[in-house]
Order: C-alpha cells, then structure tokens, then sequence
C-alpha cells in the first residue's frame, strides 16, 4: 500500500497559518462540450491539469504519487465540465457496507464553488449562501459511465477500473448564484476546490486529500475562505438583459398550476436564466425554478422573476387563486414527513444524519417509519453523536409554531431534538420555547421514549433567525443502545392550523374503461377512461388524469380520453382533487403503435435544420411548452408559445447535436 508523505506541506501549514498563498487555475473554454459518460473525450487534453496532492490537515490517503489523482475543468456558455481521475489503491464507495454507510465517509470527489463577489466570507456550502457542494456518491451498478441527471442541472458519470475511477460532471451557470441571486461572472475570479475523500475497507475513518483548502480553517464544507481561485480564459462581457415581460393568469382549481411565461429581451441576451420567487399577499403559493405556480391558499400572490446576469432587472405579475383547500399537509414546512420517498438505499429522501464517530448506520425506512439504530458502544459518546436531520427549513421569525412527531423505542429510553443553525452561527438553538422539556428555554427538547408509539408536542417561536441562518431540525439517539422509531413529524404555525379546511374527502378512485377493455390496438387509438370515487358525498367526485408511461406511451386529456403514442403498456392514473392524495389506476397495453417519430412529424417541425443564429419551431396546437436541450440531456432553454410559432436565439449554442421537446414531441437538429 503506498502512502503519500506530506511533511513539507504540513511544516508550511504552520508557518503561514490561515493566510497561506491560495492555488489558482485557468479554465480553457471547450471547442466542443464534453459527453459526460466517464470518457476522456479529445477535448480534455485542451484543459490545464491540476494535482490533487495535498492532505487534509494530518489525513494520509493512498491515491498514488503527485500527477497522478489529477482534476480539470472545461468551460462552455452554458457551464462547468470538471474531470476527476483517482488513482486509488482501494476502490472502498458506501455500499460496499450493509447497510450502506455514510455517502460522505467513504470514496468519492466532492467539488466546491463560491461565487459571490466576496470571498472571504466565512462561510460553507450550506445553504446554498453563494457557496455550493457537489458530491454525489457512488451507485452500486451505475459506475460504468452511465450518466446521472439531478434535479438540479447537475449531470454526472463514474468509469470505475478498480481501484481507479474516473468522474466526469456538468455544472449549469444557472445553478450558480451568488447570496443575491446574481449569477455568476465569467470575468470575475470564482472560489473553488476538490476534495477526494479515501476510505479503505480496515480503515475506520476516512482520509482526504484536497487542492487548496487544507484545514487550517476548517473543511470547505463549513468555510470557504481556504478554497482556491479559479479563472476564466476567453471570458467576454455579454449582452445584458434590458426588459422581462411576465404573463400570468389565475388559478381557480384546488392544488392547481400555472406557467407564468417569460420573454427576456433582448432576443441575443447572453444570459436569459431568471430567478423566481413568489410573494404571498393574501393567498400563498409556492414557485419551481422554471416559473410554475402551484396554489395553495385563496388570495393573491405576487410572482417576480429576476434576470440573473447581473442588471438587475425584473418584472412582476399578479395572480389571484381560488378554489383552494387547506390540509396539514400543505402548511407543514417538514418535507418527506412520512418518510414514503425513499432511496434505491432504503433511507428518506431529504433526510440527512450521521452515524457518529463508530460509523452506526443510517436510519433505514421501513413500512413509513425511520428505524435509528445507535451503534452499541454509543452510550459513550455524547448525545449529538447519532443524528438524523433535515436543512433547509423556511419557518418564519417570531411566529408561533406547534412541534409535533410520533415515536417510541424497543425499550424506555431518552430522546433529544433541537432546531439549531449550521456551525457558521455554531450551532446556534435559534427558537425559545416554554416547555418543561426544553433545555434552558432554546429550541431543544429531551423527552421520555417508551415502547408505545407517543405523540410528542412542543411549541417553539423562532426569535433568533438572521439572515446566514440555515434551520435545521435534528433528533439526536445516541447515550443508549436502544433503537428509536420515528413517524409522522410536523412543524405548523398555530395561525395556519386554524384554517384547516374540514369537509368529506375521498377515500377511494376505481379506474374503469368503455367497455371494459384493457387494450388500444389501432394506431393513435383512443380510449375513454372513468373514474368512480367514494364516497358519494364526497367534496370534490371529478378526477386529474395522468398517464405513467412504462413499455408504451400514451397522452390523456382532462375529460380522461387516452391516446395511444407506443407499444407497450401504460398506467392510466387518475387523483383525487381534494388534499385526500388518493388514487386509482388501470394498466392498458397499446398495440399496433406506428411509434414517436411519425407522431412527431405530425406534432413539431423546426427550420432551418442545420441552423446557425435562429430556429423556427412550428407547432399544431397553441400554447404548448417548447423545451431544447443539448446532447448530454441538459435544457438549455424552455418557453410556453403564446400561438403555433417560435424563434429560438440559438447563436451563442456550441456545435453539435440538440433536441427539441414539445410537450411529448421530440425532434432532432443540429447546430
């Protein structure tokens, strides 16, 4: 096993201290994007290359000699590609343990950005304050290239050759805001690191090797100030954006939607991402990063959407919502309360915790509830050291709110949670609460757990939050060997609960078809679906229909006509209107299909096809949504079209292969 010596780093470390010459680089912008699969494409030997050689404070990885576990970055108009090569000597990811263990314990890159226009601010990646983490994990099965698309933008590869590996990512600029929701300055110097956290199988803590932040301070995750600078080469000032012409409209149905249309002019705009919030007036609602507007309470909202490049203008519309019902679940500022989003590895989506310093697992799911499982020499270790957590949260500043969540254990035991901020403002419990349970009045609780599931009820203002604060809300099960189950947690304001609506919901939807016929086999068939909902007297007896498409493929409109597109098979799906989230489904096999492409003809046309500055996307229908992405899957941009017809500015595109969406209606043109 080789094992790096960092002596002369580490004497340097304590002679220059936390103001130590950071590293810089250059980033050469790409003559052609990379295809993000793990493969070194020709165009990586245009980029600079950057050792990843340094330890992190006294760590010693095993990841080869200097020049060999390297990183580089390409730019383009529309992002970061960044390639990682590890030279490992163990390939040792999290789910080479069962279950599998921490992500950020074991082997993989982690990539840091700070892109406000100071740097040294002292800050992290958490929040998302400017300051970004990039650090997925391995996949157990997908480690061949496959690519990997996040919610975020982020797309991503790993080629292991065990024990080395390659990662292979795309960043989206529009991911990347400053504190104000600028977006980034190509002009403008840009923080930035890497991280390669090693962890070999006898090895019981992980070991990291980095490109700058060398702990001085404290890891990039927590603080920044030690990343390195990065650099654009070729970099020119854009054209900025002058106006934004919002289009709204109403919503009038319960938890419905609306696309609020955007035209950002001028048409050559270098930058036409936009930021967008909503302001809740005296209806609420809720705002995706593409300009959808989900409703929640009656009343008016104001949308506003923001140009990101830096000119600071904006524009803003009004919608006025009605129709709507309130539930528990709509007001609870917890997200995944239930834990029914789940993983591939069985813990909850938007769930995060640690196992502490004797690596116990990760609170599994199982039947909707978290199981803890404290290592069994934890009674030790302080009460912190086993934590199951969710960031994040939007509760407001001085405002009463009603803590609420089931639990108990396998045999009686104590229990501790607080609502605490990020180690940026050191863990600060930022409510006061009145409960006897409460330690010393903050936002922290120890309660008794006993065998019999318990609802536990705290009440908590939050009179400490300030503008770094990132809330959190954290079950701490460690000092007991006992396993804790937890289920059902809330955190709703007492003015809010007051306006839960009362009335009958729907219990249950049976999906049905004309004639009781389970197959479409003409081309472009169709197919008249129903739905029965109980009970009768339900408030709301109409349902959404939707179609999961699985084999096949097939559209259904809001009457529930469905019409075939593919062979296969199909889940016609229709949802309760009301806040009952039940549903009912019918699987139907489509047959005799012509396929997409045909259909697509019919749907979309695009001119000129190669095209150069401008393309013209015809449509049959108004009002549709046009979407265009690149080769490696990434939208470069999205419009509603007010009519049939509509000129997409596709000058500063790079080369090569593209795709336009319309609604279901794909087709291919180069540029």
């Amino acid at each position: 096993m080789r094992q790096k010596i960092f002596t002369l780093l580490l004497c340097a470390t304590f002679s220059l201290g936390a103001f130590a010459q950071q590293p810089s680089g250059e980033i050469v912008k790409a003559t052609t994007a990379p295809v993000i699969d793990g493969v070194v494409d020709e165009v990586w030997a245009d980029a600079n290359v950057y050792d990843i050689d340094k330890a992190y404070k006294t760590e010693a990885v095993t990841i080869g000699e200097i020049g060999e576990t390297t990183w580089q970055a390409l730019w383009t108009l529309e992002g970061f590609y960044i390639l990682i090569k590890v030279a490992d000597d163990v390939f040792y990811p999290n789910y080479a343990v069962t279950p599998a263990g921490n992500n950020w314990e074991y082997d993989k890159p982690e990539i840091y950005f700070d892109v406000n226009y100071v740097l040294v601010d002292g800050i992290g990646s958490g929040g998302n304050a400017g300051h970004y983490q990039i650090a997925p994990g391995f996949t157990d099965g997908k480690n061949d290239g496959t690519p990997i698309t996040e919610t975020n933008g982020v797309i991503y590869a790993f080629m292991v050759e065990e024990p080395t590996y390659i990662g292979e990512y795309f960043i989206p600029f529009s991911l990347l805001k400053d504190k104000d929701g600028v977006g980034i300055d190509l002009q403008g110097n840009i923080g930035f690191d890497v991280t390669v956290i090693d962890r070999d199988a006898p090895t019981p803590t992980r070991q990291r090797a980095v490109w700058a932040n060398i702990g001085g301070i404290n890891e990039s995750y927590s603080n920044m100030d030690e990343a390195g600078i990065i650099t654009f080469l070729g970099a020119e000032a854009g054209t900025d954006v002058e106006t934004i012409n919002l289009t709204g409209g109403t919503i009038t149905e319960n938890n419905g939607t609306l696309q609020i249309a955007a035209e950002v002019l001028p048409l050559d705009a270098t930058n036409k991402s936009l930021n967008w919030k909503v302001e809740n007036n005296t209806g609420r609602a809720t705002i995706s990063s593409t300009g959808v507007l989900s409703a929640l309470m009656d009343g008016e909202v104001t949308v506003t959407a923001s140009a990101t490049d830096g000119s600071y203008v904006d524009a803003s519309v009004t919608v006025t919502i009605t129709g709507q019902l309130i539930s528990l679940g709509e007001i609870n500022i917890i997200k995944n309360p239930y834990f029914d989003e789940v993983t591939a590895g069985g813990t909850a989506n938007l769930w995060g915790g640690w196992g502490g310093n004797k690596n116990a697992p990760m609170p599994q799911i199982v039947d909707g509830v978290a199981v803890c499982t404290p290592d069994t020499v934890m009674p030790d270790l302080a009460q912190w050291q086993y934590q199951y957590n969710q960031s994040n949260l939007t509760a407001l500043p001085n405002v009463d709110y009603e803590f609420k969540f089931k639990a108990w254990a396998e045999a009686d035991r104590i229990g501790a949670v607080d609502f605490e901020d990020i180690e940026a403002n050191k863990h600060n419990r930022y409510g006061v609460s009145s409960d006897v349970e409460s330690v010393g009045g903050r936002s922290e609780w120890e309660f008794n757990l006993t065998t019999e599931p318990t609802w536990f009820v705290f009440n908590v203002k939050f009179d400490q939050i300030v503008e770094t604060t990132v809330q959190k809300v954290q079950f701490m099960f460690a000092q007991s060997t006992e396993y804790v189950y937890l289920d059902s947690i809330y955190l709703v304001s007492l003015e809010d609960i007051a306006l839960i609506s009362e009335y009958a919901a729907v219990t249950e939807i049976t999906v049905t078809s004309a004639g009781d016929v389970t197959t479409i086999s003409t081309d472009d068939g169709t197919l008249q679906m129903s739905a029965a909902v109980l009970p009768a007297d339900a408030l709301y007896t109409t349902v959404r229909w939707s179609v999961v498409n699985g084999t096949g493929k097939a559209t259904i409109d809001a009457a529930g006509l469905l019409t075939a597109e593919k062979n296969g098979t199909v889940s016609v799906v229709a949802t309760a209107k009301d806040d009952s989230g039940i549903k009912g489904m019918m699987e139907i096999t489509l047959s005799g299909q012509v396929g997409v492409a045909q259909n697509s003809i019919k749907a979309v046309k695009v001119y000129p096809n190669p095209a150069v500055n401008e393309l013209t996307v015809v449509l049959t229908a108004n009002n549709a949504k046009v979407a265009i992405y690149n080769s490696v899957g990434k939208k470069m941009e999205e419009v509603i079209v007010n009519g049939t017809q509509h000129k997409f500015d596709v000058s500063r595109y790079a080369k090569g292969l593209y795709f336009v969406k319309a609604n279901d209606t794909v087709v291919k043109f180069m540029k």
